[in-house]
């Protein structure tokens, strides 16, 4: 057996060997660079492999008509964009070491390094002068990398980005003035920013979130699709343990839609407050329905939460759970549900899988696109932008294969952001043939920022530890609750009840205090102690509601 040193030499060996590797090994797999092309970008992303396919298709051979040149677009591909965001944090984390260190020749610290991490843009917050100087230094260099396009997330996700400056304005927002006016791309659409104001980042096209639901398994437990067409639908006990979901820590698309499903029972709170008053609505009304219609919205996704197996470390798992009829609902994006149905649809013959988006339930969301500081190949990436926000980027992402323009070998399910291509005369070629924006705008909330987005990322560790990491707790109980109602147990299932859905401590007005040491995680012995303590909170609270059920 080998001794401890030549162990640990091993395994430092080994580390090391994985570091210099990673970047080869995000890459897209069966790919190599083509050292015959003239240019190169090289793009993150968390999209599937026919998006990848298909852009890099397109973008070649726009390329090739713009400039005369050739290129190979590089795909780095890591998965989900937490996996994504822990790795851009590593990667300039390192390299803006190496540039305080060598190139400004400064000595790098616990102090600096703690700097580095809790960066911002807003320089109102540039008090402190050691963060100043760190700030100023990072916000003022061109640290890479190596990398050119971040693409594929959601807006927070990107956002968070360009505060940290990682996403930067690489003057494509000035330079094309044609592509960012109301005929174009507006800068919004349904209450959602389609692009920021700096230049930062850019949204390329349009998702929205639903149900995706295997008609054939809600049948086989008495419902049809028409039963489950609101996400206050799937706490339904009949479909205990058919519902799928993902972990919104990995995935932000799933975050955004668990922030839709609560804004939803705010509106409708407030709307329920606005018709008792005679629909005198007021400041105070509005306050209410907040810290409701919060409260509403939580117990909802428990619930739902509660008739799932598991959470998903990605949608694709969902999706195949739902197609497989494992599950027979899950929360997805349209583009990846209604793709999934339109595969199934052409192996099967008839319409067994159906995308249901919930009418003024879901909220229309950008999949954005960035470019990154350092960029190694910066005009290029300036062209990759070009293309995919011109018509020519715009109708592979949303019509049909063969259509002119059009994809090569899937449809993409993808409704543009430029309004150039609802234009009357793409009509026969779109998958969707009516005008997305209109569509959308008329079916969908409005997305309201004030309700949500302060408490965002205190909602994914809510979820986080109030329901998935308690969850089998959770599950028992809720069927201890359900076995209690069909054995005529009202009275011990309704007490039982109440006690699974206490929220106390998680208010609107509290959550972030609660999760306050978790969400800025500067001293992390505490932020684990606050992690422990509000699982341990409910994994009793989940007992006591089962034992309650009982009758015991």
């Amino acid at each position: 057996m080998a001794s401890f040193p030549a162990l640990k030499k091993f395994l430092l060996v080994g580390i090391l060997a994985a570091l210099v590797a990673l970047p080869f090994a995000v890459r897209e797999r069966g790919r190599a660079i083509d050292a015959a092309t003239d240019d190169t970008v090289v793009i993150l992303t968390g999209h599937n492999e026919n998006l990848r396919f298909e852009f890099s298709q397109g973008f070649q051979k726009w390329y090739r008509e713009r400039t005369g040149r050739t290129v190979f677009v590089d795909w780095r591909y890591l998965g989900g964009v937490s996996e994504i965001v822990r790795y851009l944090d590593s990667v300039y984390g390192n390299a803006f070491r190496l540039y305080w260190e060598r190139e400004l020749g400064r000595p790098w610290n616990a102090e600096v390094q703690g700097a580095f991490v809790r960066r911002t843009a807003d320089e109102s917050k540039w008090t402190d002068p050691i963060q100043r100087e760190v700030w100023e230094a990072f916000y003022g260099s061109n640290v890479s990398s190596g990398i050119d396009i971040f693409f594929g997330g959601g807006v927070s996700e990107f956002i968070i980005q360009a505060d940290r400056g990682t996403a930067i304005d690489c003057g494509f927002l000035r330079e094309h003035p044609e592509l960012f006016c109301e005929s174009s791309i507006p800068p919004y659409v349904g209450g959602e920013p389609l692009w920021d104001s700096q230049g930062r980042w850019f949204g390329q096209s349009l998702s929205i979130f639903g149900i995706l639901c295997n008609r054939a398994a809600l049948s086989a437990k008495g419902l049809e699709d028409s039963d489950v067409v609101q996400w206050s639908q799937l706490t339904d006990p009949r479909l205990f343990g058919a519902v799928a979901l993902a972990d919104p820590t990995k995935s932000s698309a799933l975050l955004k839609a668990y922030e839709m499903i609560v804004q939803q029972q705010i509106l409708l709170r407030r709307r329920e407050l606005n018709i008792s008053a005679g629909g005198a609505g007021s400041g105070e009304l509005e306050a209410q329905a907040l810290q409701e219609g919060w409260l509403r919205g939580l117990r909802v996704l428990q619930l739902i939460a509660a008739n799932t197996r598991y959470f998903a470390d990605a949608p694709t798992k969902m999706i195949l759970d739902v197609a497989s009829g494992n599950s027979a609902v899950g929360i997805i994006v349209d583009f990846l549900g209604e793709a999934q149905a339109a595969f199934d649809r052409s192996r099967c013959g008839w319409e067994r899988l159906r995308f249901i988006p919930p009418a003024n339930g879901s909220a229309i969301s950008p999949d954005p696109i960035a470019v990154l500081r350092g960029a190694p190949n910066l005009e290029v990436a300036k062209l990759f932008l070009e293309y995919i926000l011109g018509e020519g980027g715009q109708k592979l992402v949303s019509f049909q294969v063969g259509a002119p323009g059009g994809p090569i070998r899937s449809e993409l399910f993808r409704p543009a952001v430029n309004r150039k291509v609802y234009a009357a005369e793409y009509t026969d070629y779109r998958t969707r043939k009516e005008d997305q924006f209109r569509a959308l705008e008329s079916s969908a909330l409005v997305y309201r920022p004030e309700y949500t987005a302060s408490v965002y990322n205190a909602l994914k560790w809510t979820v986080k530890f109030a329901l998935m990491v308690p969850h089998g707790e959770l599950v028992e109980a809720w069927a201890a609750i359900l076995a209690a109602r069909a054995e005529g147990r009202t009275e011990d299932a309704d007490r039982a009840l109440r006690i699974l859905e206490n929220f106390s401590g998680f208010t609107h007005e509290e959550v972030n205090g609660t999760l306050a040491p978790v969400l800025q995680p500067t001293h992390p012995a505490v932020a684990l102690k606050v992690q422990r303590e509000i699982v341990q909170r409910f994994q009793e609270q989940y007992r006591l509601a089962k034992r309650t059920a009982e009758g015991l």
